[in-house]
């Protein structure tokens, strides 16, 4: 899967043909409104601002209109984490007090005050923070705990294994990514030489995205793999990472060079792409933030539509003239009876790295 998305990568470059589709989720009639995460199924959620002006969770299937979920009698409300079964997991404020919440079809459950809830599994055990970490599984919290020297962490991803990630302060006032297993507890990763680091969700395979700080000053996107922790780069300043899928396709956000805006990003087989490049020209969008990405290959954020902000869904497309693969799955969607050298050129480096890494990996099996 990882050599389609290289191969993908080269085919940008010579191509320079659109990759995804977009859709706009659009709004809840005012001024802006995130996607946040997607379940596999499609189905996106996030929060978008009311024509009163309060923030409200919603959720939007298949690329569908914005539904609002069940307020609680709230002021405000977000939806941060959805499962396989479409059980979202956010918190509502009631009477200025976050609760978590979770929604289900038409049900709603307050999971109680002081809570804030930012993560759901498919077996349904939820995370969060209310001061400390916590997972809350069948009912019954467990306090995660703090880094050492700390006294606050929140926990903002789990995956169906029960790893758990997020950040907890630390004795010098500054903040730590921790991974934290049932076997193992609540362990901190590093930084790329400054003071602070974040981590925000992980795969099935166990591999940690977020963020850290380094000397300069600037914060870099990040995926770890046990304590390793490797830097994505940046598309000029600072970057952030905040989705993840199976394939290890992630998705966060980059402020360009000279620009004034932030732009989404989609990092795959050590290349930091800028998202607004796969999408049509002439499109109206500028794709500023990308927070949830899907084992399908779709991609929610926020983005400017013609100078609004409006939530969107970007859909794997076609694209013209090539093998069109899925960015994630690697299908072929369209043959191509005699592909040019360029594109050989290209299948042959592509060969090259699957070679290479086979090579590697023989290597760790066989030390």
């Amino acid at each position: 899967m990882k050599a389609i998305g290289l191969l993908l990568a080269f085919l940008i470059t010579l191509q320079a043909s659109p990759i995804y589709s977009v859709n706009d989720l659009g709004t809840l009639g005012s001024s802006s409104a995130i996607g946040f995460k997607i379940n596999n199924s499609g189905t996106a959620i996030g929060w978008a601002e009311s024509i009163y002006g309060y923030s409200q969770a919603f959720q939007s299937a298949n690329g569908g209109p914005l539904q609002t979920l069940a307020p609680l009698s709230a002021s405000d409300s977000f939806a941060m984490g959805i499962n396989s079964a479409g059980v979202i997991a956010g918190t509502a404020y009631v009477d200025g007090q976050p609760h978590g919440v979770l929604w289900n079809g038409n049900a709603t459950t307050d999971l109680g005050a002081g809570i804030y809830a930012t993560g759901i599994n498919d077996p349904g055990v939820v995370v969060g923070g209310n001061g400390h970490a916590f997972v809350l599984a069948n009912g019954v919290y467990q306090d995660l705990g703090v880094l050492p020297g700390g006294n606050w962490s929140s926990a903002y991803g789990i995956n169906n294994s029960g790893t758990v990630v997020g950040y907890g302060s630390l004795a010098s006032g500054n903040f730590g990514a921790f991974v934290w297993t049932p076997q193992s507890g609540m362990q901190q990763l590093g930084t790329f030489g400054g003071p602070n680091s974040y981590a925000t969700g992980l795969n099935n395979n166990g591999e940690v995205i977020g963020y850290a700080s380094l000397s300069s000053g600037y914060e870099h996107a990040f995926s770890a793999v046990g304590a390793v922790m490797t830097d994505l780069g940046t598309l000029g300043g600072s970057s952030f990472a905040y989705g993840i899928n199976d394939s290890g396709e992630i998705v966060g956000y980059s402020w360009p060079t000279g620009g004034e805006n932030t732009h989404a990003f989609l990092y795959v087989n050590g290349m930091m792409i800028d998202l607004n490049s796969l999408i049509p020209s002439g499109s109206g969008w500028q794709l500023l933030e990308a927070y949830g990405v899907n084992n399908t290959g779709q991609i929610v954020g926020e983005g400017l539509l013609n100078g609004q902000y409006h939530a969107f869904l970007l859909d794997p497309a076609l694209v013209p003239h090539t093998l069109a693969f899925s960015p994630t799955l690697g299908s072929v969607m369209e043959p191509v009876p005699e592909p040019g050298n360029a594109w050989l050129a290209a299948f042959g480096l592509v060969m090259v790295w699957v070679w290479g890494r086979r090579t590697r990996l023989q290597a760790r099996r066989n030390p």
